[in-house]
């Protein structure tokens, strides 16, 4: 990759431990719930150091649906059991909720579906999940009990709608009360169901749901070395937490304002802008800090934003693994190299998840990164894989590894000197068009189908060698390096929306997994019918208009190209 190298060595070298470790000593001091003083007096701090750096700060307020969980237990069997509730749950009635108990296990989507559990409390085994918070919506239920896969309990949000509702997503929000206990305490629960099936039990949960004014700090750095009309690069990250959150996601907010300490040094080496947004709202109100900023500045963020860099929990202990750290496809050779010059792991492919403030795909806007190191696969306990004290009150500053967080510090900061940095925007487009290909040539449809693959293929195996030229074609000039940055961000905005959304690019999935290239599903499921029946020809309609929006949009990207 064409890269200032005396940039990158001045910028990773001047990277201080110390400095990150200073910054969570302040974050300890504060819980950091969406919406509260702590949080505006932690943002404060975050504001006036990048302040001293020399960046461009403002603070902008929005209302938000927030949701803070408060206390909760669980009375079960003439016992008291220790409980928590969750974000965006129901509150209890003052007595508490007072039910029969019905084991689901797993909770599957078969079990919900053959056992009537309607106003009913049901026991499910590991985290409360909004998938599950959906299941149980759907079904009826009236409560729900989840038992941790270890001693800890965490907290979570249940709500599968991303970011604030509206009129039309409102109805998505759980209705049903909810709390987690212990493994030891639900496997206690569960045993003496075994013997007694038809127990009740109480659910005791104060939940405090409603609209709050949230903040968002925006940091703009200013590149010394930028042509005029340069896009920006995204660098952002969560700064509301569940508790100290000195990990998640203070770890993250230090590594964000440690990169910018050592590159707002030597700006005069960059070529493109590197704006910084410290989210509210990600942690109790399902990412609304993000998805409000995608929504009100859309139109900026389509014509100036090239790459979005997400950060989250840096330099956990026991952190080691780093091959599955999420990037899209045409970035993944930069997830690579940063990735393999600071662990020596080689990045897996591993695709973006719908999670960590993913709010700009629909925009078009290509991301990197999210959960960059997690726990090996034979220590993991929780999801996401992110140490046992993750969203508990043990997330404190003795949670982090100083050296790890050295590491994962200088990774970010090699993958942002090459984007804000290298004379060619380092997007491999043509890579991102290979998996579309692979990924349509997996599907088989039936002759007989109104809906051809023909065409479509045909139209992107030209984009794919369009893509190869352009890239390697050698440029000689300022002026044709933004115009090969703007092509290619335009590009993108036909593609991404391809790849990681459902249909809409005006809107917002639900905070659920969506499959590899979404937008090919409706193909998919046709393919898997039996042709001639009934469920074959209400598919083929659905089949039809993703065909239809594929083709347009890979057309738009070739004119894009060879215009």
């Amino acid at each position: 990759m064409n890269l200032n190298t005396e940039f990158l060595n001045n910028l990773i070298s001047d990277i201080s431990t110390d400095q990150m470790m200073t910054h969570l000593q302040e974050f300890s001091r504060w819980k950091k719930l969406a919406g509260s003083t702590d949080e505006a007096q932690s943002l404060s701090y975050i504001r006036n150091v990048l302040d001293s750096y020399g960046l461009k700060t403002t603070l902008l307020f929005h209302d938000a649906f927030i949701s803070l969980p408060e206390a909760a237990h669980l009375d079960f069997h003439n016992k008291r059991f220790k409980a928590i509730t969750h974000s965006m749950a129901l509150p209890t009635p003052e007595a508490g909720l007072t039910r029969k108990i019905i084991d689901l296990g797993q909770g599957s989507h078969t079990t919900f579906n053959t056992v009537d559990v309607r106003d009913q409390i049901v026991l499910i085994d590991g985290m409360a999940t909004p998938e599950m918070a959906k299941r149980c919506r759907q079904a009826g239920a009236a409560g729900q009990i989840h038992i941790s896969p270890h001693e800890y309990l965490h907290e979570m949000c249940l709500s599968p709608i991303w970011g604030n509702p509206d009129f039309e997503t409102v109805q998505n929000l759980p209705t049903s009360s909810a709390v987690t206990v212990s493994e030891e305490d639900g496997k206690a629960i569960r045993k003496q169901l075994a013997v007694t099936p038809d127990m009740t039990a109480t659910i005791h949960a104060k939940v405090d749901t409603g609209w709050r004014k949230t903040p968002i700090l925006i940091a703009d750095l200013e590149a010394g070395n930028a042509p005029e009309d340069a896009p920006y690069i995204l660098f952002s990250g969560h700064h509301d937490t569940w508790y100290e959150g000195v990990m998640d996601n203070g770890s993250a907010n230090a590594t964000m304002m440690e990169v910018t300490r050592c590159m707002a040094k030597n700006k005069n080496a960059m070529r493109r802008h590197l704006r910084l947004c410290f989210w509210s709202g990600h942690s109790q109100g399902r990412y609304s800090g993000s998805t409000w900023f995608a929504d009100q500045y859309w139109h900026e963020l389509e014509r100036d934003c090239a790459v979005h860099v997400d950060v989250d929990s840096t330099g956990g202990e026991g952190n080691s693994l780093l091959s599955t750290a999420p990037a899209a496809t045409e970035l993944s050779e930069l997830a690579q190299d940063a990735i393999k010059q600071y662990s020596g792991q080689d990045h897996d492919g591993t695709r973006m998840a719908r999670n960590s403030d993913q709010s700009f795909w629909g925009i078009g806007i290509p991301s990197l990164f999210g959960i960059l190191s997690c726990q090996p696969t034979e220590t993991v306990g929780v999801r996401n894989a992110l140490g046992w004290w993750w969203h508990t009150p043990h997330d404190k500053i003795e949670r982090i590894n100083p050296a790890l967080l050295l590491r994962d510090t200088q990774i970010y900061a090699h993958a942002l000197a090459h984007l804000v940095s290298n004379p060619y925007l380092p997007l491999n487009i043509a890579s991102q068009v290979a998996d579309l290909l692979s990924n349509l040539t997996e599907i088989q449809l039936p002759s007989g189908c109104c809906v051809s693959l023909k065409n479509l293929c045909t139209e992107v195996e030209g984009l794919h060698k369009e893509m190869v030229v352009f890239q390697e074609k050698c440029l000689d000039s300022p002026e044709a390096y933004l115009k090969r940055d703007r092509t290619l961000m335009l590009v993108s905005r036909q593609l991404v929306p391809l790849d990681y959304t459902s249909g809409d690019q005006y809107n917002h999935d639900p905070a659920l997994p969506l499959p590899r290239w979404p937008s090919l599903q409706a193909l998919r499921d046709l393919s898997e019918e039996v042709e001639g029946s009934d469920a074959f020809r209400l598919r083929q309609g659905l089949a039809t208009r993703s065909s239809n929006r594929l083709l347009s949009n890979v057309r738009n990207a070739r004119a894009l190209i060879t215009r």
